[in-house]
């Protein structure tokens, strides 16, 4: 089946699928956050979520990590996930799990090397995982009480309908063993099938590729022609600019790249988005000018979801993880500093995705520099 076709194909079954479904599954949530609360201890996780949720968001991504779960090989331990997909469904928010953490059992890292972006020497384990996880969280999952399809399950409940195979594999720091296509390629379409065969319904989100990645002749083009799109549902990138309009032009040139290789109807999740307060990237401001940034484009975004196909939007991210402005750019792109305390971000968030007007003076073209109006 070309890719098109599969795309009306996927869309139409979605449609009939929504009409026999109960209202707390008809949809995921557009707004989201990037948190990280998979691992963290009770009272802690509870503080995060209760503050995310105060947000209006429904989504988290969470980077779920594969070497928590699975302790030693086949055999999995649940109780971090469990309580971060039912503490999450409980204030009314699901899990967008970003499939990351090779076990070093499994794990092309060498001796010595720390853990994070080194993919499996044998994506059949990746296959396996996948498949036990949507198994037990999908939309007939067995975490949700259900026996059988459309019997015996738990009501209401908000099972998790995406997933997104890896973070950024266009970059090194994320494929460790050097940045490599059909590789990644590879890794997809064995996490995809593990994910379809645990839950048929489930939705695979590409890697969110970085803005190196959509370059012409780039990490997508190269998927694409590899045959990559026969093994996701949602194209996901991280459209990061130094403005709103910036952020937008991202989008549409991504579109056009899948346009350009057959497939103009993919939709698409925006798996980051979101300005700095330090770091050394042209997306990176003060203050004041970071909160009115992420507020318009949480805004436009909003606005031109359907124009541009948008499936959903997250946020990046939700605390800082540094006190120190001459660290990685990431580090001062949240809502909370380090310590805890808001940034105007967050309110600015919030008033945003709530739809409300910005108060008087806290508009880009108020508070930012000229590079970062538009």
């Amino acid at each position: 089946m070309g890719t098109g076709i599969r795309r009306v194909a996927a869309l139409l079954g979605a449609l009939a699928g929504l009409a026999a479904t109960p209202a707390a599954q008809a949809a995921d949530p557009f707004f989201g956050i990037l948190s990280n609360g998979h691992g963290l201890p009770t009272a802690k996780l509870t503080e995060e979520l209760d503050g995310q949720a105060a947000t209006g968001v429904g989504l988290l991504r969470e980077h779920l990590h594969w070497d928590r779960i699975e302790r030693s090989p086949g055999s999995f331990d649940w109780r971090e996930t469990d309580e971060l997909v039912a503490r999450a469904d409980a204030r009314g928010m699901t899990i967008l799990p970003v499939l990351v953490g090779t076990p070093p059992f499994h794990s092309t890292r060498p001796s010595g090397a720390d853990t994070d972006g080194w993919p499996p020497r044998d994506v059949a384990t990746m296959e396996r995982f996948a498949r036990e996880l949507a198994r037990r969280y999908g939309r007939r999952g067995t975490f949700w009480g259900c026996v059988s399809p459309g019997f015996g399950c738990r009501r209401p409940y908000r099972p998790i309908r995406a997933w997104q195979v890896w973070n950024e594999p266009d970059l090194k720091a994320w494929w460790r063993t050097g940045v490599d296509p059909a590789g990644y390629a590879e890794l997809l379409a064995a996490a995809s099938r593990g994910l379809k065969r645990g839950d048929r319904d489930a939705e695979v989100v590409l890697g969110g590729i970085s803005l190196r990645g959509l370059v012409r002749g780039g990490f997508l083009d190269q998927l694409y022609d590899r045959g990559a799109a026969a093994s996701f549902d949602t194209l996901a990138f991280h459209p990061y600019a130094v403005n709103v309009s910036g952020v937008v032009s991202t989008i549409n040139h991504a579109r056009w790249i899948a346009s350009e290789h057959g497939d103009a109807g993919v939709p698409i999740r925006v798996t980051e988005y979101g300005f700095a307060t330090g770091g050394d990237r042209e997306w990176v401001t003060d203050q004041k000018c970071q909160a009115a940034l992420i507020a318009a484009t949480t805004r436009e975004l909003r606005a031109r979801r359907t124009e541009l196909g948008l499936r959903s939007v997250v946020q990046f991210s939700w605390q800082d993880r540094s006190n120190t402005p001459a660290t990685i750019w990431p580090n001062h792109a949240g809502l909370l500093r380090m310590d805890g305390r808001p940034k105007p971000a967050l309110r600015a968030f919030t008033e945003a995705v709530a739809d409300r007007s910005p108060a008087a003076g806290a508009r880009v073209a108020d508070v930012c520099d000229p590079q970062h109006q538009g």
